[in-house]
């Protein structure tokens, strides 16, 4: 407040020294005028007084005039500078503000990709009738894996295992053979550890004349390649700009490199060339895909004949791939 009281009593004081000056030049003036006839030496000294005070009015005035622009537009300036910097300021603030909020919620997006990618890699992890059924359940929903279950192989023989949820809490797995023959099937029961369940599935491969021995005969293996198919599909499938939800799903198995679904044989290696089952018979794959450089194309075409059973599906006419 004192300041404020200054800067509005300086205009006063300003104009009372201009007047002052004015009436002290006209005085000097006066007395210069009544001493020409009798000291002409004092009259001139007034006269030389009077002029100097009557210009240094006008003199004052302007200057005060200048001053006083001087300082709005100073003050002007100060007030656009502070306006400027606070605009600044306040669009960096939002800006920072703004990517704040974009990595948090990139940030919730990628935990929760982890989260399901989690769902998966429990399998291997922490192995039990919980985790497996759970991982079943999701991919299931997810309509990663068909509804009859998904296969895997049996390392290094004709055989396969298929995980199912034969129910929401039944979980079953069959020893199948490659055009879906089932040789025998056993639940995993609720209390049964993984050890015990895996021996089961050892002994049913045994029994089925295809151990391949010692250290061999090894069940886990074939989890391992399931959970990290369901792995890497979910994150294929994780951005739509991929392409590969409208391919990538309802899978029935992943063999050597090759994905088997329920509409598609698809090489893993270009997920984007998709063959469609109706047509397995309609043209000769195996010269086909020769040509095009994929030299071991015809053992998947014969597996996926003898899986999908193709001589009992009506022939169709080709659609393009």
């Amino acid at each position: 407040m004192p300041r404020r009281r200054d800067a509005e009593s300086r205009p006063q004081t300003n104009f009372f020294l201009i007047g002052a000056t004015l009436t002290t030049g006209l005085v000097i003036a006066i007395a210069s005028w009544m001493l020409r006839d009798k000291d002409e030496w004092w009259s001139a000294m007034l006269t030389n007084i009077a002029v100097v005070a009557l210009l240094l009015a006008p003199g004052e005035y302007l200057l005060a005039r200048l001053r006083s622009s001087f300082a709005r537009v100073k003050k002007a300036a100060d007030q656009a500078q502070v306006t400027a910097d606070f605009a600044k300021k306040t669009a960096e603030d939002a800006a920072r503000s703004l990517e704040d909020v974009r990595q948090a919620l990139i940030g919730r997006q990628r935990n929760e990709h982890e989260s399901e990618l989690d769902i998966y890699r429990d399998m291997t992890r922490f192995p039990s009738r919980e985790t497996m059924l759970r991982g079943l359940l999701h991919a299931t929903g997810s309509h990663v894996i068909t509804s009859a279950g998904v296969r895997s192989p049996v390392w290094e023989t004709s055989l396969h295992y298929r995980y199912l949820v034969d129910k929401p809490s039944v979980l079953e797995v069959r020893l199948e053979t490659d055009d879906g023959e089932v040789i025998s099937s056993h639940r995993w029961h609720d209390g049964t550890s993984a050890e015990d369940f895996y021996q089961e599935l050892v002994l049913a491969v045994r029994h089925a004349g295809s151990d391949l021995g010692v250290g061999l005969n090894d069940p886990t293996e074939s989890v391992q390649s399931l959970s990290e198919m369901l792995i890497e599909v979910t994150q294929l499938r994780s951005q739509d700009l991929l392409g590969h939800r409208y391919s990538l799903r309802l899978i029935i198995e992943r063999i050597d490199g090759w994905y088997y679904t329920e509409e598609y044989v698809i090489p893993a290696d270009d997920l984007h060339y998709t063959i469609d089952i109706s047509r397995l018979d309609d043209v000769d794959w195996e010269e086909h895909l020769r040509l095009k450089g994929w030299r071991g194309a015809g053992t998947a075409i014969a597996f996926a004949r003898r899986m999908y059973k193709t001589s009992e599906l009506p022939t169709q006419s080709a659609s393009g791939s």
